[in-house]
């Protein structure tokens, strides 16, 4: 052990700590790839929005139809939906606008958070909402419904990752239906 540590210190190793990685002048870390701004962990619709202009852009052109609108409201069980996110990803800035716009028009049954995640789709266990289980993450966005079960546990019931299930099928009709299925 002491030959080592002799062997780092003399290469001029030792006490020597990885560099953070670069950051914004408001705190935020940047991309390694494309050296924009991340939001890493939990976010809300309005920093969402704020962060990137195509997440605007794009919410911009969800349109909702009134009756998908009613069976969002129609629906009357509590659920968690969770969202994670890479504010670097195209697919998300693509999809995570359905449900924003179904954010907007807010259930109270459904209660609704935001993860972002690095390119490495690594998220803390402590990030996760309490009693949803983490989940190991592959691809984004990932939306993921959990629903409260007897003595306070959450439990998986439905999940949509990166793209609707269905061709021509936008990412706000997939979150009704996965809700609604999860009623039944």
């Amino acid at each position: 052990m002491k030959a080592a540590l002799l062997a780092f210190a003399a290469l001029g190793l030792a006490g020597q700590t990885q560099p953070a990685p670069p950051s914004t002048p408001g705190g935020l870390p940047l991309d390694s790839k494309d050296h924009q701004p991340l939001l890493l962990g939990p976010a809300t619709a309005k920093a969402i929005l704020d962060h990137r202009p195509a997440f605007r852009e794009n919410l911009g052109r969800v349109k909702l139809p009134s009756a998908l609108l009613a069976r969002w409201q129609a629906i009357r069980q509590p659920f968690t939906l969770v969202a994670v996110f890479g504010s670097w990803c195209g697919d998300s800035r693509d999809y995570l606008p359905g449900l924003l716009a179904l954010d907007a028009e807010p259930n109270p049954f459904i209660e609704v958070h935001y993860l972002g995640v690095n390119r490495d789709k690594v998220l803390a266990d402590a990030l996760w909402p309490q009693g949803c289980a983490p989940r190991q993450i592959y691809k984004v966005p990932a939306f993921y419904l959990y629903a409260p079960q007897p003595g306070g546990a959450m439990k998986l019931v439905g999940t949509v990752l990166e793209e609707p299930p269905r061709p021509k099928q936008t990412m706000a009709e997939a979150l009704v239906e996965m809700v609604e299925t999860a009623l039944h």
